[in-house]
Order: structure tokens, then sequence, then C-alpha cells
């Protein structure tokens, strides 16, 4: 709101338009000046009002609430944040003689606590076995619940003593609620934008405003009037049901007379492996796990049709704080399918 229209603003104007028209200022505790703070207050919340109608009516203003509903008037949604996934190996000190259920619901941590991860599955530690592995997710979604490995530690639900637990992977796939600066893009790009039956910028868009999806790739079939739409996750393909869903809103907003199928996009693995010199002063399990998530993080940036381009992976590793020097072991460019989408296989780190 402008400064000019406060409270304390306004009663100044309203007090100096009192002189200016009687000759004297009102009185501290006069009718007059009890009836101008009254309406001072009235004028100044009629002022607040209008503030928020401005900064809500118009797309390049809005925030939060209000360009929601801007985004729904043109058919889209905020993308909400998904949950990291991982795995945690569970181990006790000796063989047990007994089997030991590890129930779905149970809650690890992180050693500060700050970062609880919760069990999907049941899982059995079985008689004979000193371990077994646990999937987890996240508490709640969120891109800080992307942990190197070896930094969940604790488990929260007590149901033995004796256990040791470390995450034996990455946690990975969390991330937060779309920005409104991105929602607002996707808003002023879908303007832009208007379906002509086969305009594949249209359908792109359309297709990544769905919830789940990050990446899309449209492939034209023009003397069919057809139009084929092919999907990713963050780093992978979508499942049936996701597909299903885009499918639903593709046929909602397709123009009569035009056919529109959608798939996931096929993944392909890709096995990485790195050899890295380290700066002095540096621990090597912490850069190895630096090294990870940084490829981890590239690789799930990846869009449908994008090829592997070493060097600019090389840029991320390269960029690790206390990673010297680096070397692919047996790897090249990967040119990806104008269709698919690329996934990290195996990765090994090893410093040389």
């Amino acid at each position: 709101m402008d400064n000019n229209n406060t409270y304390d603003q306004i009663l100044k104007r309203m007090c100096d338009s009192f002189f200016e028209n009687s000759g004297a200022y009102p009185q501290e505790n006069s009718e007059s000046m009890k009836r101008l703070t009254v309406l001072a207050g009235e004028i100044h919340a009629l002022y607040c009002q209008l503030s928020r109608i401005k900064e809500s009516v118009f797309v390049s203003d809005a925030c939060g609430e209000a360009l929601e509903k801007h985004a729904a008037h043109r058919g889209l949604t905020r993308h909400r944040g998904k949950k990291a996934l991982g795995t945690i190996v569970v181990r006790v000190d000796t063989p047990l003689e007994y089997d030991l259920m590890i129930p779905s619901g149970t809650v690890f941590s992180t050693s500060d606590g700050e970062l609880q991860y919760i069990s999907m599955d049941d899982a059995v530690i079985y008689r004979g076995t000193a371990s077994c592995l646990v999937d987890i997710e996240a508490e709640y979604s969120g891109s800080r619940y992307n942990i190197p490995p070896r930094n969940i530690t604790t488990v929260v639900t007590y149901f033995s003593s004796g256990i040791n637990i470390t995450n034996s992977s990455a946690a990975y796939g969390g991330s937060d609620d779309e920005s409104d600066e991105s929602l607002r893009k996707r808003i002023i790009d879908s303007c832009r934008n208007i379906s002509n039956g086969l305009n594949p910028t249209f359908y792109k868009k359309l297709a990544e405003s769905a919830d789940g999806i990050y990446s899309a790739k449209v492939s034209e079939i023009p003397n069919n009037n057809t139009v084929n739409v092919y999907i990713a996750a963050k780093g992978d393909g979508v499942d049936n049901s996701v597909v299903a869903e885009v499918q639903q809103l593709m046929d909602a907003n397709r123009i009569p007379g035009t056919s529109i199928n959608v798939y996931s996009a096929v993944s392909s693995t890709v096995d990485i492996s790195i050899n890295f010199q380290i700066k002095s002063g540096y621990i090597v399990s912490t850069v190895i796990d630096n090294i990870e998530n940084a490829v981890n993080e590239f690789f799930s940036e990846l869009k449908v049709g994008q090829d592997l381009i070493l060097t600019q992976l090389g840029a991320k590793i390269i960029s690790v704080e206390g990673v010297a020097n680096y070397s692919f072991v047996g790897a090249s460019d990967v040119v990806n399918s104008e269709l698919g989408i690329l996934k990290l296989g195996s990765l090994t780190v090893t410093r040389v």
C-alpha cells in the first residue's frame, strides 16, 4: 500500500483540512477529533482492501492463492512437491535366532532429528541373518529431504535394541511446491500459446502443467490430425495412472477433429563410473557423497529427448567442493531417443 495512505498520514491530512476550513486544529479529546479518528480508521481499511484487490487482479502482481485462481482460469494448477524416497539398511550385531519384524510406518531420522522418514512396507530380518533393506519415504515433501548416503542413523519408533541403521543410498526425488514465479510464467505462456488444433507448444505446456510431470515431448502426425505426447517425471518415466490423468487433461482441451495420444517416455539407464582426485584437507567419504548427489541431480534434470553430454555432467562434478580433478571410465556421450528419457543406472565413484 502507498505510504501516503497509512492511518497516521490519512488522519494528518484530515486534521490539516480541518484547520484550513476552521482556522484551528481539533483538540486531542474533542468530539471533532474522535470523529476524525474513527473516519480515518475506516478510510485506511478501505485503502487496505483496495491494495489487496490491486495485488490480485493482475497475473503480474498476484501471489499465493490469488495467483492459483488465475491459473484455474487457464486450466492450470500449482505443481505440488514430492516426497523423497530412499532405502536404509537395518543391521543387528549378530545373526538372530528369530524373525524380527520392522513394521510399515516405522520412523527413522537423521542424527540431529530434523528430518524424518517413514518405512513404506513391512520388512523382516529373518532368523539366521543380521540385516535387511527397508524402503522409506520422507515425512513431508520438499527438496531438503534429498540427502546423501549414511545420513539417516536413528530409529525414532522403538522396536528393538541393538539396531544399527543407515541409508545405503541417497534419499532423492523430493521437491518443493511450485513457486509463484514458475506458476506465473506458465500462466503467461498459456495465454501466448493458444491451441490451434495441432499446436505442439500448446500441448507440451499443457502436459507439463499436470501434477508430477517434469517434461514432455510432442510428436505430430499432421496428415492424420494426430498428436502423440510423451511425458516423464523428474528423472524417470511415469506409471499408467499418471498417463491416464494426462490423457484425460488432453481430451478435455483438444480441438474437435484432432486425436491426442499420451505415452510414458521410455526410460533408458546409463551407468556412470567416475575416478576423482581430492584436494588436501577434505574427507573422502564426504566428497564421494557430494559427487553422487551432483550426478543424481544432473540426471533428474534431464528432459524427454535430451542427450547426455559428458562435459555438462563434468561441470557439475568439478564444481563439487574438494574435487581437484576427475575422469570418466569407459563413458561417452549418449544420444537419447527423441521420445525417451535417460536415467541413472549404476554409479561408481572412486578416489585415485
